[in-house]
This record gives C-alpha cells, sequence and structure tokens, in this order.
C-alpha cells in the first residue's frame, strides 16, 4: 500500500508525439464506473498549441519523483473563446460510438459475438474476461458498437451472469468483465486519513491531491477498504484537486 504526501504536481502532455511546452492552464478528468466513456478536458491560452482534431495525447502525472499515466487518447473537438482554448479529449469509446454494426447471429458464443464488435469497431488493445454462454439470437440491425456491448451484457445478465461492465483504461485499452476480473482500474492501493492526507471530506467522498486513481480502483480511506466509484481530477495552478466517491466497504 501507498499513502498519499503533499506535493506539487506535474503534468506532462504529449501532443501528435511532440510535448506541450507552452503553460498548461487546466487539466480535467472524470472516470465513472456507471458510464463506459471517461470525461477529459485540457486548457490552454490561444496559440499556444499547433494541434488539430484527431491528435493523439498522451498525459502523465509525475507524483515523489514517480511518473504515471493518466490519459491515452486523441483531441476530439477544439474550442476558442476570449483568449482560451479548450481541448475536449476522447478515448477508445469514441470508436464504439462511432461504428454501427449490422449483423445477426443465431446460436452463437457471446465471447466470438464480443470480438466481432470489438474487430469491427478497430479495437485491439483488450483485457476481456466474457462468459461461455451461447446465445440462440443476437441481433443488431445497425446499433452503434457501444450499444452492442450493452445489449449483450443483458443477454448475459438473463443468463445469471451479473456485474459485468465495459470502458477503456489509462493506456486506452478496452476492458469487458466484473470487478472480479477484467472488468476493474489496476493501479496502487492509496491509504488517506482525515488528520494526514484528506483535505476535505463529505458524505461518501474526500477530496485530496491529485495521485493516480480511477473508478473501481481499491483505496483505505480512514483503514476502511473501499471500491472507488467515481474520480474528478482537476490540475490547474492555483487549485489542484482530486475528488474520490466511494460507498460501503469492501
Amino acid at each position: 500500500m501507498q499513502t498519499s504526501k503533499l506535493y506539487h504536481p506535474v503534468l506532462n502532455v504529449t501532443i501528435g508525439g511532440d510535448v506541450a511546452e507552452k503553460r498548461l492552464l487546466s487539466f480535467c478528468l472524470t472516470t465513472d464506473e456507471c458510464y463506459p466513456n471517461n470525461i477529459a478536458l485540457l486548457e490552454y491560452p490561444s496559440g499556444a498549441l499547433n494541434s488539430k482534431e484527431g491528435d493523439s495525447v498522451i498525459i502523465q502525472l509525475s507524483v515523489n519523483g514517480e511518473t504515471h499515466l493518466i490519459f491515452t487518447g486523441e483531441i476530439d473537438s477544439k474550442t476558442e473563446y476570449r483568449g482560451i482554448e479548450w481541448l475536449t479529449l476522447q478515448d477508445g469509446c469514441s470508436k464504439l460510438y462511432g461504428t454501427a454494426i449490422n449483423t445477426a447471429y443465431r446460436k452463437e458464443n457471446a465471447k466470438v459475438i464480443l470480438q466481432d464488435i470489438l474487430e469491427k469497431s478497430g479495437i485491439t488493445k483488450k483485457a476481456v474476461t466474457c462468459p461461455d454462454v451461447e446465445l440462440a439470437r443476437f441481433s443488431t440491425g445497425g446499433t452503434r458498437a457501444s450499444r452492442c456491448i450493452t445489449l449483450l451484457i443483458k443477454a448475459l445478465e438473463e443468463h445469471g451472469h451479473t456485474g459485468l461492465r465495459f470502458f477503456f483504461d489509462e493506456t486506452d485499452t478496452f476492458h469487458f468483465g466484473t470487478l472480479n476480473d477484467t472488468g476493474k482500474n489496476n493501479g496502487s492501493v492509496f491509504e488517506f486519513e482525515m488528520a494526514k492526507n484528506i483535505l476535505n471530506k463529505g458524505d461518501g467522498w474526500i477530496e485530496v491531491l491529485p495521485l493516480p486513481i480511477r473508478h473501481s480502483q481499491s483505496a483505505v480511506i480512514d483503514r476502511s477498504n473501499f471500491i472507488i466509484q467515481r474520480t474528478e481530477l482537476r490540475i490547474s495552478g492555483s487549485t489542484s484537486r482530486l475528488r474520490l466517491y466511494y460507498e460501503g466497504r469492501v
């Protein structure tokens, strides 16, 4: 287990293969176990970057001399207003939302169906634990890939397999499974205590300094074990915080 310490966070941003050396105004990242897509936003002064939509983005966070990858994706859109440029980022979920799947299966294994959906969406990096279940019928009918996976999960629930989820991690690897296997984010287990390194605390949440934590990771909060359900990270020149939401003990 690791215990977070007070430090000044350092964010390293690479866009289109080049390190962004201009001053960063802010970075926000939200992950939630209930939603497959992660919400990420970069903020720079206008004209600070020579970037365009579709450029690759890699973001790393330096903590106590160690560098951690916290996001891999690309620029989805750029917006400029009053001297500020906002870059909305997307991970591999954009491929699932942007791919229509039009096919029908009869007496096919769920693993094969899932693999077909991922191949048609152009997703190659994956960590998958799919139940070995044969489905009598499964039809997509031009439905986007993300919806197809949701329907596949519902079909598996009818066969008694619950707790399945899908999302992309910090390396942009597709995950499918449950909290007991590949349906979770992996990472260090950090310890937090109110009188030590918790900056603020409410009902079911704490606020700490930035750390490489995403949803479904484990954490020790006031000497009890929890699974993090949602993370809200903000790094800026004035205030840098990570809010962790949790419910129930492990």
